[in-house]
């Protein structure tokens, strides 16, 4: 990785890229990899977010939706240097569904996980947990969603920063 910790393609680095992937799973080219709860099972067991056995309920794949869509808001504010206020409202609201608590390990390090022992919530706090980290690590601002309007991809790059490496201007 450069050192300004930037990937050539725009990857996020870290727990952040599970939250890159997670708003990358509607776009342009690929359309939508969640629109419905038969497409939406394999891309979350393939990304270790559920087990074999689990499903999704209608409901639960009605808030993964909407929490898609407030990230990707907040990722195309991140874009535009700009802040929204509903779109953060919204994610915060989507992200409660996590119940996260604070955990104290052996050795002494303080750690986020869910307390809740279902599928959907496990989901929502490992996507918080990585927002969290991310926002500890100074990263979370450089996550945004590429302003091209054919476009829609959420890249990792320079804060303000409009478009993906793709449709990077000049």
């Amino acid at each position: 990785m450069p050192a300004d910790g930037i990937t050539p393609e725009g990857t996020a680095p870290g727990p952040l890229e599970l939250v890159q992937s997670f708003a990358n799973t509607l776009g342009a080219a690929g359309g939508d990899l969640l629109d419905t709860r038969e497409k939406a099972v394999p891309w979350l067991r393939g990304g270790g977010l559920m087990p074999a056995d689990a499903i999704v309920t209608g409901s639960e794949h009605a808030a993964l939706l909407r929490l898609r869509d407030a990230l990707r808001d907040t990722l195309a504010a991140h874009a535009a240097g700009r802040a929204d206020a509903d779109a953060a409202a919204r994610l915060t609201r989507g992200l409660a569904d996590g119940r996260l608590v604070t955990t104290l390990t052996p050795g002494g390090a303080v750690k986020l996980a869910t307390a809740a022992r279902s599928v959907y919530p496990s989901i929502v706090a490992a996507i918080a947990v990585a927002i969290a980290e991310s926002g500890a690590a100074g990263t979370w601002p450089r996550l945004a969603l590429c302003q091209d309007p054919e476009c829609g991809t959420a890249f990792y790059g320079q804060q303000s920063v409009r478009h993906c490496p793709a449709h990077r201007i000049g």
